[in-house]
């Protein structure tokens, strides 16, 4: 539960007298990671928090007497802090950022961390700061191993058949983005194509490698008319297997997540195929 630590009577007091400028923190969240996020012992972890105070936070570059703290270690502690700092605005909040070292993650199956924030003006701290997610604090990190190799993964998207309510007769340029640098690490997206346009206008697929030493597990959603509009539905999830060089998400993604059957698929270079026949022609 968010709460308020108020450290002094004689400053809530202050704050009464001075105005908006010295109003309590309003909220704070939006922490990135989300609770059981994977990640490797081979990068750093970089935390993000958002933080929003009437008169303070709106405007342009960071709003006075904020600071971030965040704490890292095993459940119940004890817990390292290092000082979050300024990142950028993002809309009417500010944005921290700070990152857990590789040194606290290496030969670690997980990690737990929480965020707090302090206000100067009223020396009180704001406790409980949820992820995007909405679970409550701490939050828990997978530690995970690396890709041992190149791998090619193949990703597969459908939109909404004609006659279907969210029929979209024209998506334009539809791109696949994601948590990773092969995905553009949530930037412009890498574009998908239709393999069989004539069969199943619907149907769309990409194949992007990941490098070894890679985190196999990847965060991702889909983008269309331009590249520009993002589907509206969370983030997507795979982990990706590595025993093979090639390896298909063994799922079609339906455009936020539309209710009904998968569009016509097809592999490249045929007209039309099984999801079994899709399969075999990557092993």
């Amino acid at each position: 539960m968010k709460k308020l630590l108020t450290l002094a009577i004689a400053a809530m007091a202050l704050a009464a007298f001075c105005g908006v400028s010295y109003a309590a923190i309003g909220w704070a969240g939006n922490i990135w990671p989300v609770h059981e996020t994977a990640v490797t012992d081979a990068d750093p972890v970089n935390v993000y928090i958002q933080v929003w105070k009437d008169g303070v936070t709106p405007g342009e570059g960071q709003g006075p007497g904020i600071s971030s703290e965040l704490f890292y270690g095993p459940l119940g502690g004890p817990y390292d802090s290092v000082e979050m700092f300024y990142n950028s605005d993002v809309g009417n909040n500010d944005e921290y950022t700070a990152a857990i070292p590789v040194s606290a993650l290496s030969g670690q199956s997980e990690l737990w961390f929480y965020c707090e924030v302090f206000d100067s003006t009223d020396a009180s701290t704001y406790t409980g700061a949820q992820d995007q997610n909405g679970n409550d604090p701490p939050f828990k990190l997978n530690i995970t191993n690396v890709l041992g190799q190149d791998v090619t993964v193949y990703f597969f998207l459908c939109f909404p058949p004609e006659g279907h309510p969210d029929y979209d007769p024209d998506p334009g340029e539809v791109c696949i983005t994601g948590d990773h640098p092969e995905l553009t690490n949530w930037g412009s997206g890498v574009p998908m194509y239709r393999p069989c346009p004539a069969y199943s206008p619907q149907f769309y697929e990409v194949s992007v490698t990941f490098a070894a030493g890679s985190n196999p597990f990847v965060q991702y959603k889909y983008r269309n008319h331009g590249c520009n509009d993002w589907e509206w539905v969370g983030n997507r999830t795979v982990e990706i297997d590595d025993s093979n060089p090639v390896f298909l998400v063994p799922w079609v993604d339906h455009w936020n997540n539309y209710d009904g059957e998968d569009c016509p698929i097809c592999g490249v270079g045929v007209e039309s195929s099984t999801w079994g026949n899709i399969k075999s022609m990557y092993r």
